[in-house]
Parts: structure tokens; C-alpha cells; sequence
């Protein structure tokens, strides 16, 4: 089974040519072809991770083949398979399944459907590549085709100029982040010698990096993350993505892509250890996106926007856990939040497949209309808020443990950012499933969505149930996950239940407030906008970081003009126009001098020389009695000389 899964990557690869080539003759227009590639890949992950869970397969595997040389290194190209990666590929072969199933429906009827599963493919390849190869050169290749896919996806629906507009800003500001991604890349090259994953390990565990090369590269590569993984400040991207379908908000911006920079940190995390620098940053940098995105999630009223800023707040959460330590705890939430986080945007899109807006102020009463969907949606509610038993309780519990045992200032703004999680949750689904409707026409059309729809979010409400449960037992995922040396820390002893009570009570605390306020008494809601406005502003202007980085792209727009004019009135007009100008000038007297003293001197020697040439001719008579006359006349001249002397 091991020796096969380069396989994965490959066929999804081969899937997307083919929809591509011959999608309108396929069934589904492809889909068919996408959704049987996606089934065999989740087969084959699923089959994995119970035979590492079982202990039957012996990991770490690698396999590789010479790919090129340059210099002394050898570049290889092949799969390295661990605990991690066999974690990583559940996860992503799991939502890509669902998600294609549940595109059949929501995708009906769109004039590029074949495109979009196109797509769909493709991006499954890369992030599966990403995720079981053994060369760091191959990672950044295909981390970069995941940007690419990203970019195809959000601005899938080109011809409104807001997803346009979110495509590119995704794309740029990424980009952003992986310029700092390649940066590393090559300081860690420079400091291992090597791109092979299994050796970079090895060596950091060995202590053959040394420790501050490998905080440069770490800190480096943590900049691709903060872009990838939409971290503090590269986030603004991600809430701006949500113009893309709800399938994929679920497949990538939910599950997948933006766990990618999460998965990089923990896939090199012998490496972070060896910087405490580096863990800080880490862990700093999470805490500080998941309070100020939670925060910014309790004004909002688009309802996939309100998901997207949780989704960035989590994975804050996923990044504080590996910055103190943890890293099973970080992973562990990457794997529950990408269910839950999953099941929430394929339901949201659900509701808004039904209602055909994405303003929960235009909602409200959904629950009558399509039950399925809202029972799925409260569970991924109650998920993410962290209520027991479900999975985002264990998960969660694990993060705040982990970071109260490294720091207390962590725990309490990561218990800050939980408790605003749990009461946003709240207000979005009372907004949109309870209450009066508050758009009659909308309301009146609502409807519950086909099976198709409806049984991928059946399957990931259970899987959210019970996935938290089910990886805890017999520290199933710790041992799964983890290895020796991967906490760099000694974390002293924290009582887990203590914390698994506070948070708990947090939760319920906040979501009861939720309720109550935004059901029974919607009028405080609403006078606490107007008392707090200036708050309210803040938060709906993201803090003003896009006007930050947009006021950087209009002085960067000046700089650019600025340049231009340099270049153009002085370079060109001045510089090389004046000196070509001057030159001619310079030519033309130079001409004149050439033409009137100079070959008038050559010209007037030419003549003197002939003339006396002619004159000289005359002497040459032939004539002898003329040659003695000379000579008498000569001997005359030189005689008389000679007397008068």
C-alpha cells in the first residue's frame, strides 16, 4: 500500500488533464471522473491511517528516485510518509470527496461546471502533493499551485468584479508570504545541505543546524505560513475569498489550503525547536490572529464571512499550539476544525444555494424550511464552540492547555478569543434559523436542498461528533502524531479536566448569551452598536489593515509614477535624449571642422605638392645641352658664393 501512494497526487493530476480535454463527453461532465478519484484516494487514506493507528505499517516510509543534480547535491524526487502525513491525507482526501459529491448539486446548472471540477482536481493534487512528498523543493512547487488553484477558484465567478477583485487580492498577498517562504528555503538549504525532509529532521534532531541559521529559516518559512494560513497581518485575503463558491470555501479555505501553512510548521517542527525565537514568534503570532479575528466575526452579518474570520481565528488557535509546544494539539485541531469548519460553509451554502443572499439580516425562521440543514449547522455550531462531547471540546481543550502550561497570558487571550467564538456562533445561527423571516419573498422560496447536498453534511456532522472522541482514546492520535523530540519544552503539569471545565463553561456561557440577546432581546444588541460605533467601525474595517495595505499598494502606485517620470523626462529625456542631441550636435561641428580645415589642409598641401610637381616638370627636358646649361648656371651660383665668403 505505501509503495503506491505517489499515486494520489498523480491520478488527481491526471484527472484534471482529462476533465479538462474531454470533460463535456465524460458523465457529469467530469465530475464523475473527479468524484471516483477523489472516493479511491479517501479509500486509500483511510486504509493508511487505520493500519498506523494499528501499528501493521512501519512508518516512517520514504521512497525516491534521483531527480537532478546541481553542484554536489542531488535532488530527489519521491514520498515521505509519518504519522503526520498519513493524519494530513485523511484530511484532505476526506473533504475533497464530500465537497465534489456535494458540487454536483450546488454547481448544477453553472455554464463552467466541467471548469470547476477542473479545478477542484487539480487542487486536491497539489495539496496532496504538498503533503506526502520528501524534497522541500517539491513542497514550495506544489504550495505554489495551490495558490494558483486558489486564485482560479475564488475568482471562479470572473465576471463580478468583487470576485475578480478577491481573486487577485488572495493572490498577491500570499505571494506576499511565499517571497519569505523561498527566503527560508534557501537559508535552510544553506544550513542542512539538503531538501530532503527526512534529512533536515534528522539533522535538526542531531543538532547539525545550527541554532541560528535555523531561526533565520525558521522565521523565514513561518512568513509563507502567515500568508498561506492567513495569519496576523496577511489574513485580509481570506474573508474577501468568500466571493468564491461555498464548496469552495469548504474544500480550501475551510480544510486544506489554509491548513497548509499549519502542516509546514508542524512537517518542520525538529526545526522551529531548535528556536525558542522562532516557537515565540509562532505562538505570539496565533494568539494575536485568533483574538483579533474572532473579534472582528461579532460585527459582521455576511454569514460566510462570519465563517471565514472563524476559520482564520482557529487557525491562529492551530499556530499558538505549535508555538508553545504542542504540536499533537495543534494538529489535532487542524483535524477537527477542517470537519466542523467544513460542515459549517457546505451548510451556510446551503442556506444561501436556498435563499440566494449571504446577509443573515435577510434570513431568520430557516429552520421550519429546511430542517436537515440546520440541524448540521447547530452541530457544527456546538463543535466549534468547544461543547462537549463534541470535537472541537477535545481539540480546543488541548490547545488551551498547552498554552497555559507555556505561558498564562496565552491561555487567557486564547480563552478570550473562545468565549467571542462561541457568542458569535450563536448570533449567526439564531439570525438565520430562528426568529421571524425578515425577507417574506426569500423565506417563501427556501427550501431544503437535494440529497446530494444533504448527505455529505449528515456524514461530516457525525464525523464531528464523534472524531474527537474517537482520536483520544488510547491517545490514538498523540501516538500517532507525535515523536520523540517534538516538544521542545517542558510543560509542566496542567490539570486537564480544570481546564476542560473552564472552557466549557466559557462556551455555554457565551453561547446562552448569544441566544438570549440576539432571539429574545435583540433590541441590546442593536443599542450597543450605537453606544460602541466607534468599536463597531473598527471591527468592520478590519482594524483598518486593508486600508493599511492599501494605502502601501497607493505609495507604491506614487513611487511608480514617481519612477516613471524620473525614467522618462529625466533618463530618457535628459540623460540619454539630451546626450544623443549633444552628440549630434558635437557630429555636426565636427563635420564642419572635418570638411572646412581639415581636408582644406590636406586639400591645399595636395595642391602646393603639385604644383611644385609641375613646376619641377618643366626642369625635365630631355634635352642634354639644357641638363649643362643647369649645371653651368649651378656651378656659377655655388662659385660667386664661394668668392664672396
Amino acid at each position: 500500500m505505501l509503495e503506491y501512494v505517489y499515486l494520489l497526487p498523480l491520478l488527481s493530476f491526471a484527472v484534471a488533464g482529462l476533465i479538462l480535454a474531454f470533460g463535456r463527453w465524460l458523465p457529469l461532465k467530469g465530475a464523475s471522473a473527479g468524484i471516483a478519484v477523489a472516493a479511491w484516494g479517501f479509500s486509500q487514506a483511510l486504509m493508511l491511517f487505520i493500519k498506523a493507528a494499528q501499528g501493521t505499517i512501519t512508518l516512517p516510509y520514504e521512497m525516491s528516485i534521483p531527480w537532478f543534480s546541481f553542484g554536489g547535491s542531488v535532488a530527489t524526487l519521491g514520498v515521505y510518509v509519518d504519522g503526520l502525513t498519513v493524519a494530513m491525507l485523511l484530511v484532505v482526501t476526506t473533504v475533497s470527496l464530500l465537497v465534489q459529491i456535494y458540487s454536483t448539486g450546488y454547481m448544477h446548472g453553472d455554464p463552467r461546471f466541467k471548469r470547476f471540477y477542473c479545478y477542484l482536481s487539480l487542487f486536491t493534487a497539489s495539496m496532496l502533493g504538498v503533503t506526502i512528498t520528501n524534497n522541500m523543493m517539491v513542497f514550495f512547487m506544489c504550495w505554489e499551485l495551490v495558490g494558483v488553484c486558489s486564485y482560479l477558484l475564488i475568482g471562479f465567478w470572473f465576471e463580478k468584479a468583487s470576485a475578480a477583485y478577491a481573486g487577485k487580492k488572495a493572490f498577491i498577498t500570499t505571494k506576499l508570504g511565499d517571497l519569505g517562504f523561498l527566503l527560508g528555503l534557501l537559508c535552510l538549504f544553506y544550513a542542512a545541505g539538503t531538501f530532503e525532509i527526512s534529512k533536515i529532521l534528522e539533522l535538526a534532531h542531531n543538532g547539525g543546524i545550527p541554532v541560528a541559521a535555523a531561526g533565520v529559516a525558521a522565521i523565514l518559512l513561518f512568513l509563507g505560513a502567515v500568508g498561506k494560513s492567513a495569519q496576523f497581518p496577511l489574513f485580509i485575503w481570506l474573508p474577501d475569498a468568500m466571493e468564491g463558491p461555498s464548496p469552495v470555501s469548504a474544500l480550501i479555505h475551510a480544510a486544506t489550503m489554509v491548513a497548509a501553512g499549519v502542516y509546514m510548521v508542524a512537517r518542520l517542527y525538529a526545526v522551529y525547536a531548535l528556536s525558542p525565537l522562532a516557537m515565540d514568534t509562532v505562538a505570539w503570532t496565533g494568539a494575536i490572529t485568533a483574538f483579533t479575528a474572532a473579534s472582528m466575526a461579532l460585527t459582521c452579518f455576511d454569514l460566510k464571512r462570519v465563517l471565514a474570520f472563524s476559520t482564520v481565528s482557529q487557525l491562529g488557535y492551530m499556530m499558538m499550539a505549535l508555538g508553545v509546544g504542542g504540536l499533537t494539539a495543534g494538529m489535532f485541531h487542524l483535524t477537527t476544525h477542517a470537519y466542523f469548519k467544513a460542515l459549517l460553509f457546505l451548510a451556510a451554502g446551503s442556506v444561501i444555494h436556498a435563499v440566494h443572499t449571504n446577509e443573515m439580516r435577510d434570513m431568520g425562521a430557516l429552520r421550519h424550511k429546511m430542517p436537515i440543514t440546520y440541524i448540521t449547522f447547530l452541530l457544527g455550531t456546538l463543535a466549534l464552540a468547544g461543547i462537549p462531547p463534541f470535537s472541537g471540546f477535545y481539540s480546543k481543550d488541548e490547545v488551551l492547555a498547552a498554552a497555559l502550561a507555556r505561558n498564562p497570558w496565552l491561555f487567557a487571550v486564547g480563552a478570550m478569543a473562545a468565549a467571542m467564538t462561541a457568542f458569535y456562533m450563536a448570533r449567526a445561527l439564531v439570525m438565520t434559523f430562528h426568529g421571524k423571516p425578515k425577507h417574506e419573498h426569500k423565506y417563501a422560496h427556501a427550501h431544503e436542498n437535494p440529497l446530494v447536498m444533504t448527505v455529505p453534511l449528515m456524514i461530516l456532522a457525525a464525523v464531528s461528533i464523534v472524531s474527537g472522541w474517537a482520536l483520544t482514546r488510547h491517545e490514538l492520535f498523540e501516538h500517532l502524531v507525535n515523536f520523540e523530540g517534538a516538544l521542545p519544552f517542558e510543560l509542566h503539569h496542567v490539570d486537564h479536566h480544570a481546564v476542560a471545565i473552564f472552557s466549557s463553561v466559557v462556551a455555554a456561557l457565551s453561547m446562552g448569551v448569544g441566544i438570549w440577546l440576539y432571539k429574545f432581546k435583540p433590541v441590546i444588541p442593536a443599542a450597543c452598536r450605537e453606544t460602541f460605533s466607534p468599536i463597531v467601525n473598527m471591527l468592520e474595517k478590519r482594524y483598518w489593515l486593508d486600508a493599511f495595505f492599501l494605502k502601501l499598494v497607493d505609495i507604491g502606485d506614487y513611487l511608480g509614477r514617481f519612477l516613471f517620470v524620473f525614467d522618462f523626462d529625466f533618463l530618457d529625456q535628459l540623460a540619454i535624449d539630451g546626450w544623443a542631441w549633444l552628440t549630434l550636435k558635437m557630429s555636426k561641428v565636427q563635420g564642419w571642422i572635418d570638411d572646412n580645415i581639415v581636408d582644406a589642409a590636406l586639400n591645399a598641401t595636395g595642391s602646393v605638392t603639385m604644383s611644385a610637381g609641375r613646376l619641377t616638370r618643366l626642369a625635365q627636358t630631355g634635352l642634354v645641352q639644357n641638363y649643362l646649361l643647369f649645371v653651368a648656371i649651378a656651378v656659377s651660383i655655388f662659385a660667386a658664393i664661394a668668392f664672396a665668403g
